[in-house]
């Protein structure tokens, strides 16, 4: 197992490399978004250097409203060139893993063009991606792409993609947490993780692990049943990062065994 942080956007990115580093995370799940971590404006050179320096590992993020199935092809253009541009940031860095969010709001269209539309996109960065050494997994997300028959078509159309489940995620805008559904179709695809709490309904929070209505006992037995071992990110955002460090030992100790999760 290793555990990674995310940076913040409005922060600088390689602040946010010396905190994590210091604080004994194994990987930067690095988001390239603005204001401060634009892929176009990123001082990659820096950046690949002081990754190096501190032996801090690099998983690829890019950003969840990118408009890959706009109905306005000139949108969808720039999106996959962003793409496209992240993949090269990425390969660049040491990345062997990027995600991509399926784009879900196209008023007036209906699913059949969503589908048709995020599948190209998600090909496309496939196809940009393997000859550089990036696998490109698709993130599950609450607006439309949440559970295993919405996720489906996109791995049916496109066998190489890897699976990022976001927890969170799966726990919004839904009757039941769909993580045990998820990977019931698609552990077998997946290849990263990320960590944060919520109480459900349809905001995102990004609390600390513990501060919502996330079972983690639950979510953990579920992992170790289909014999997940790999990265998790903890996407823990509070303005105090202590918040961030305590929910990282809690994880650690949840998944050895030293300490039981609260119950919900």
């Amino acid at each position: 197992m290793k555990i990674g942080a995310m940076n913040h956007p409005m922060r600088d990115v390689l602040s946010e490399i010396e905190f994590f580093a210091q604080n004994g995370f194994d990987f930067i799940d690095l988001t390239l978004e603005p204001a401060l971590a634009r892929s176009d404006l990123l001082p990659v050179e820096k950046i690949r250097a002081a990754l190096k320096g501190c032996g801090l590992g690099v998983v690829g993020h890019t950003a969840y409203y990118l408009p890959l199935a706009s109905p306005f092809p000139e949108l969808r253009r720039v999106a996959t060139d962003e793409l496209k541009r992240c993949v090269e940031v990425f390969a660049h860095l040491g990345a062997s893993r990027m995600n991509v969010h399926p784009f879900c709001h196209a008023a007036l269209h209906k699913r059949a063009f969503l589908l048709e539309h995020n599948i190209e996109a998600l090909a496309q960065a496939v196809a940009w991606g393997k000859p550089r050494g990036v696998d490109i997994m698709v993130e599950n997300l609450p607006t439309g792409f949440n559970r295993a028959d919405e996720l489906a078509p996109l791995f049916e159309a496109v066998p190489d993609l890897g699976f990022h489940l976001d927890v969170a995620h799966a726990n919004l805008r839904i009757a039941h947490n769909a993580t045990e559904e998820l990977l019931a179709r698609f552990s077998n695809r997946l290849a990263h993780v990320h960590l944060s709490d919520n109480r459900g309904g349809a905001e995102d929070l990004h609390l600390p692990l513990g501060a919502g209505a996330i079972d983690w006992a639950w979510v953990i037995r579920i992992l170790k049943r289909h014999r997940y071992d790999g990265t998790f990110t903890l996407e823990v955002f509070a303005p105090d990062r202590d918040y961030l460090l305590l929910s990282r030992r809690k994880f650690m100790r949840w998944w050895s065994g030293e300490e039981t999760p609260p119950e919900v």
